[in-house]
């Protein structure tokens, strides 16, 4: 009799211990991470990484980013809301709980911001024209990589001599003096408001090709009208150049001005031309195809 005592006092206490909670016993069941959105993202972008039983106590969770140490701003029992913290890099999200550690089953890719930017005079002379000869002299060649003119025979994506833009893809032209193509960038004339073309998605670039340019040349044909009457090279309204560059990313541009410092009306008989000035949007990330600013 008082064995079948203890042993229904052992079942019964067996019972309780079974029941006990998280707060008595510590946490009993092992968290689980499913998944992550978004995949990629800019440092500062909000992530969301669900899953199943994880610590009601955000101070009992380590959370990483490529190896970065990211902030929990909301956490419930199958969520966990975070943000790209600075530092981060491409590479697993990391939860270390009460011992443990898992990691999303997707990795997290961050990418590299937009680059927003405006080029004030650049310089594009050219020998002859206006009756003055054959259209000659070097090209000025611009990297949207560096945000500025370069001297590298390989490393540009765009150049200028005159109204002239030349693009580093295709083949030469037939002009005088250009530069050697080497790559494979393209070019497409987008109609619309720059701060509304957001995306280089489904477009059909162009190159350079033996007599013609990618950006077709004269009044009225690409990105600027000409007044002869009063002289005045004008970007054309609403015309906004998208280009794949050399090593393939892309850049939206809008020119805004031919002229020195950019006159809001300038005098095509007095002013220095052939001095752009553009705003433009690159992304520097390789196969991303986003140009909103």
């Amino acid at each position: 009799m008082k064995g079948s005592l203890k042993l229904l006092k052992l079942f019964v206490l067996m019972i309780a211990l079974t029941a006990c909670s998280e707060d008595d016993m510590g946490e009993v069941v092992a968290f689980n991470v499913t998944s992550i959105s978004p995949e990629v993202g800019t440092v500062g972008t909000e992530l969301t990484i669900t899953g199943s039983n994880f610590p009601s106590d955000a101070a009992k969770i380590e959370l990483t980013i490529g190896g970065a140490v990211a902030p929990i701003t909301s956490l419930t029992d199958s969520r966990i809301v975070t943000s790209v913290p600075p530092g981060a890099v491409s590479g697993e999200v990391r939860i270390v709980a009460n011992g443990v550690a898992k990691t999303a089953p997707a990795s997290f890719t961050v990418l590299q911001e937009l680059e927003v930017a405006t080029f004030e005079n650049l310089f594009a002379p050219q020998e002859g024209g206006q009756g003055q000869g054959e259209i000659g002299g070097p090209f000025t060649k611009f990297s949207f990589e560096t945000g500025a003119v370069t001297e590298s025979n390989t490393d540009w994506d765009i150049a200028f001599r005159g109204t002239t833009i030349a693009i580093n893809g295709g083949v030469a032209t037939g002009t005088n003096d250009e530069p050697e193509r080497n790559a494979d960038a393209g070019a497409v004339i987008v109609n619309g408001l720059f701060d509304e073309i957001n995306s280089a998605e489904g477009l059909s670039f162009s190159q350079d090709a033996s007599g013609a340019f990618a950006i077709p040349l004269g009044s009225d044909n690409g990105w600027y009208n000409y007044n002869f009457m009063t002289n005045v090279v004008s970007p054309i309204p609403g015309v906004v150049l998208v280009f794949r560059t050399h090593d393939g990313k892309y850049a939206k541009v809008e020119i805004l001005s031919y002229y020195k410092d950019a006159p809001a009306n300038p005098d095509g008989f007095a002013d220095a031309s052939r001095y752009y000035t553009f705003r433009y949007v690159y992304n520097p990330n390789e196969g991303e195809l986003t140009l909103a600013n």
